[in-house]
């Protein structure tokens, strides 16, 4: 049982997982501190949605792929990391909009495809004179602040500043949602804070400085990743601590014990005791587990859950007769196709830029209407690789053809739903870590990698200063 006392069970081995680990690690052995610590993964691999895949061309990610600078920069972290001379920055541009049947391009300053002058969106081909009458009357009498109105969807906040059809047929298929949630659910203060300081009110855009406005716009540079893709990220906080990650081990049961210690159960048929538990899975994961914890006394929502799946392609060059202006491209939601994002990686990625075939990232995956990740990889090609022969209108065969899928991976709840959960973790935050319990991760406070990569960085300094207080008890 001594043991137990002194030790942390981290849930889950994505991104928030492995620093929340590499920070208890950091920490344990500067302090001297007489902690240990256990990672506990369900499946056999670890890293999350991080899936880097060798080519002959160089290492591509078919999964988590990127870092946007404009919301968060964690630059710094890879560089405690070693990781700056492996960080490579976008070219190509920006991405296009495919829609009725043909690639829009905007040169105008845009910020996730939304054009950041008022002007440049009267000019939107897609937008029908009478959505341009309702963005000319939004603009000029919808100046009340709703950005930090969480009862407000970032949909709703974007149709008041605008009108729908810059809601739906340009700001949402820019937002992936595996990378920001749902901005149909979502509450703009949580789901991306920089549509706030651009579009809150009719000034918004004109109180900020032209270099200030340059961060925000899209375009080269605006994301970064590593070159030998971001399993290096995940390999060198592999490296960064002890040999304590068990994978292959899902924890079934969560109970609270005499001394203020837990019991879980791992696979139905194995036990671990341990004095702190952070958990790191996505809220849909944790609220099950937690909400069955009676030591608790909680209940989180339970979350609704989507899936992502991509098709990583390989082409001969000539064989794509038709191509976008920038790197890729996204398509709108409610089209004929369930392509939601393909980009070019050739034209993305320096690294991969002298390849002699095109490589396409192909993504698939959108809240309610993904049940199409779920079908046969034989299946799932065969309708994906007809839509790409339609937009591209190819010539031949291609090279060669993976599926890559996340099932049921993407979390997501509703504004009330959200609201609930902030009151859970607020008003109830301290009786919950009073009992040594942390929830972080995908869907609680964020999405994304910066997000993750902060989630771990949180939980790992409030479970230390947990563990501290008791051992001072």
């Amino acid at each position: 049982m001594f043991r137990g006392n002194k030790r942390i069970a981290i849930l889950g081995s994505g991104l928030s997982g492995l620093v929340a680990a590499y920070e208890l690690n950091k920490a344990i052995e500067a302090e001297g501190l007489p902690f240990e610590f256990v990672l506990l993964e369900k499946r056999d691999q670890i890293g999350g949605t991080i899936r880097t895949v060798q080519t002959d061309v160089g290492p591509v990610d078919v999964g988590a792929s990127s870092f946007d600078i404009r919301r968060e920069d964690i630059r710094p972290f890879l560089a405690e990391l070693g990781l700056e001379d492996e960080i490579e920055y976008s070219i190509g541009g920006k991405l296009d909009r495919f829609s009725t049947n043909e690639f829009v391009t905007s040169k105008k300053p845009s910020y996730h495809g939304i054009p950041i002058n008022f002007s440049d969106i009267m000019h939107e081909k897609e937008l029908s004179l009478s959505d341009k009458l309702s963005v000319l009357i939004n603009h000029s009498f919808n100046n009340m602040k709703l950005g930090m109105d969480s009862n407000t969807t970032t949909s709703e906040f974007l149709e008041y500043r605008f009108c729908k059809a810059v809601s739906t047929m340009i700001a949402y298929p820019n937002f992936p949602e595996n990378i920001f949630g749902s901005m149909e659910l979502c509450p703009p203060a949580f789901f991306d804070q920089n549509l706030i300081n651009l579009f809150e009110n009719t000034n918004s855009r004109y109180n900020l400085k032209e270099a200030e406005l340059a961060h925000y716009m899209d375009g080269e540079g605006s994301e970064y990743t590593l070159k030998g893709g971001l399993a290096v990220l995940v390999e060198t906080l592999m490296e960064k601590i002890p040999d304590v990650v068990l994978t292959g081990k899902k924890v079934t049961n969560l109970y609270g014990m005499d001394e203020n210690v837990f019991l879980m159960t791992l696979n139905d048929n194995e036990s671990l005791r341990a004095k702190t538990v952070i958990s790191t899975l996505s809220i849909a994961e944790s609220a099950p587990l937690l909400n069955n914890c009676e030591d608790i006394g909680i209940k989180i929502p339970q979350a609704q859950v989507s899936s992502m799946g991509t098709i990583l392609y390989r082409f001969e060059k000539g064989a794509l007769t038709r191509y976008p202006e920038g790197y890729g491209f996204v398509i709108p939601k409610r089209s004929s196709f369930h392509i939601t994002k393909t980009s070019l990686l050739n034209r993305k990625w320096p690294s991969l830029k002298d390849a002699d075939h095109d490589i396409l990232l192909v993504e698939v995956g959108r809240r309610l209407e993904d049940t199409i990740v779920q079908l046969s990889d034989e299946a799932f090609l065969n309708i994906i690789n007809e839509e790409v022969n339609e937009i591209f209108q190819v010539k031949g065969a291609y090279l060669s053809a993976k599926v890559y899928r996340w099932i049921n991976n993407i979390p997501h709840l509703e504004a009330n739903e959200r609201n609930e959960l902030n009151e859970i973790t607020t008003i109830h935050k301290k009786r919950i870590n009073d009992k040594g319990i942390f929830m972080g991760g995908n869907g609680f406070r964020g999405y994304g990698l910066p997000n993750a990569i902060n989630e771990g960085k949180r939980l790992a300094r409030e479970a230390l200063a947990y563990m501290k207080a008791q051992q001072e008890l």
